[in-house]
């Protein structure tokens, strides 16, 4: 398995009639699109790609070059995280991850919404920290204290249910970027067990989920990037076992 990232100049690996996903694999919203496909159980093939030097076909997949981009049929694809999710939400039903609630799924991207503020704090915490700001720092732990309540409100294993669900998958690749901060020197952001107990053990069981376990990182490996990143030259290869593939493939569960 290979995790190379291609870049300006390297050919684009030929379709093989799968799911596509473009991705970074340092990037928390090309993960929410891995963690629902994983969920789904549908195949598909992941290409990475260098965000700093971007291969030139990207473009002809995302307009603006970002990831994720999701390529449904050859030399078609839709982008955005959110709206790739949805549609492989709706083109794959067998195993819904969405409430049929339209209540609850507009309660759903309310918890998405008021979390906003704590992913903002952590972009400048740790890429940008001469910038922080006390009220940031306050924003970071509303975020969290906001997520803890909601889940105790529900009551429930996973914010979805018993389950993990769409709201989960869309939340927990920061919380997995969240714990590497103590690790960066940014102890102010500590998510600490004397008062984020029930958060904590929602985050112990987010790391059981198949579709998560998989593919999460542990906080070392995150803060290693981070660190490289803030230094001007991400090493975004730190993870590449292998110089001639980028292609990993998924196989549908039996």
């Amino acid at each position: 398995m290979s995790e190379k990232h291609l870049q300006a100049g390297d050919v684009l690996p030929p379709y093989n009639g799968k799911l596509r996903l473009f991705a970074m694999r340092f990037c928390p919203y090309a993960e929410r699109s891995v963690l629902v496909l994983n969920a789904k159980g549908v195949e598909y093939d992941l290409v990475f790609v260098n965000l700093d030097h971007k291969p030139e076909w990207l473009f002809s997949f995302s307009p603006k070059g970002t990831v994720p981009a999701l390529e449904y049929e050859q030399g078609k694809a839709i982008f955005d995280s959110n709206i790739i999710n949805v549609y492989l939400d709706e083109k794959y039903p067998e195993k819904p991850l969405q409430s049929t609630d339209p209540l609850r799924r507009a309660q759903d991207k309310m918890i998405v919404e008021n979390f906003a503020a704590a992913q903002s704090a952590f972009y400048t915490a740790a890429y940008n920290s001469q910038a922080l700001q006390p009220n940031m720092v306050e924003n970071y732990h509303k975020g969290l204290e906001g997520l803890q309540k909601e889940i105790e409100v529900r009551g429930t294993k996973f914010l979805h249910g018993d389950e993990a669900g769409l709201v989960d998958f869309t939340l927990w690749p920061f919380l997995e970027r969240f714990l590497s901060l103590p690790l960066l020197g940014k102890t102010e952001f500590a998510i600490d067990s004397s008062k984020y107990a029930l958060l904590l053990t929602y985050i112990e069981a987010m790391k059981t989920v198949p579709a998560v376990k998989s593919y999460c990182l542990a906080p070392e490996t995150h803060a290693k990037f981070t660190e490289s990143r803030a230094k001007g030259d991400p090493d975004y290869n730190m993870l590449d076992t292998s110089a001639v593939c980028c292609m990993r493939p998924r196989k549908k569960k039996e």
